[in-house]
């Protein structure tokens, strides 16, 4: 599901990710939900989510891969897909604040490639997959 500007979303095809850094996951998702959040974006309400963008942060799937410093999940673990993602060393991580994490906080679906596909990469994978 691909936001094309306000009012606009397309179904499109598009390559799978790639590992992008060590500490990334690609997830085959299995399950998504459309949120409010998604609705205000649709809406063009984030005028920082650019069109083309595949929308959706919130997710559950399997895990595909995973880069050279995840030693904490592997290749076909089920995984809850955080709506944050969190480096979990930063000072605003230090502090609980995830959201507002130097590296991550709400980008899924918003300044990256969200979880609306069959596949989505997930930076600092240990700390942003839960295992089921």
């Amino acid at each position: 599901l691909v936001y094309e500007g306000p009012g606009k979303i397309t179904l499109a095809d598009k390559p799978k990710p790639a590992l992008q850094a060590p500490g990334d996951a690609v997830v085959r998702v299995t399950l998504t939900t459309i949120c409010g959040t998604d609705l205000h974006i649709i809406k063009g309400d984030v005028p920082t989510c650019e069109p083309g963008r595949t929308l959706g942060h919130e997710g559950v799937g399997v895990v595909e891969s995973v880069g050279a410093a995840v030693t904490s999940l592997q290749r076909g673990d089920h995984v809850l897909i955080s709506c944050i993602s969190s480096c979990g060393k930063c000072a605003n991580c230090r502090r609980g604040m995830y959201s507002h994490c130097e590296t991550g906080g709400w980008i899924l679906g918003h300044r990256i490639d969200g979880v609306q596909a069959e596949y989505v990469r997930i930076p600092h994978a240990e700390t942003s997959l839960y295992k089921l």
